[in-house]
């Protein structure tokens, strides 16, 4: 019993020791009711990608509680 707890806890700790790190940031714009949210990626291995995405809303606070929910579809993904 003690041997299968090591080895699920070296599993675990392979597991975040080979996870990508990754940052993200998020810009929201709402201008005349078309909302732009940009995703930036920044990759552990110094490559950055951009993510477009741009949809009708109908108020600025709407366009902001889709962004977030955009962002964390996003990274879900992953």
């Amino acid at each position: 019993m003690k041997n299968l707890f090591l080895a699920l806890a070296f599993m675990l700790m392979g597991t975040f020791a080979f996870a990508e790190n990754t940052n993200y940031d998020v810009d929201v714009l709402e201008s005349m009711g078309i909302c732009t949210v940009t995703i930036t990626e920044q990759n552990s291995d110094g490559t950055t990608n951009t993510y477009t995405y741009q949809f009708e809303t109908s108020t600025a606070q709407d366009c902001q509680n889709a962004g977030q929910a955009i962002l964390q579809a996003h990274i879900n993904k992953r």
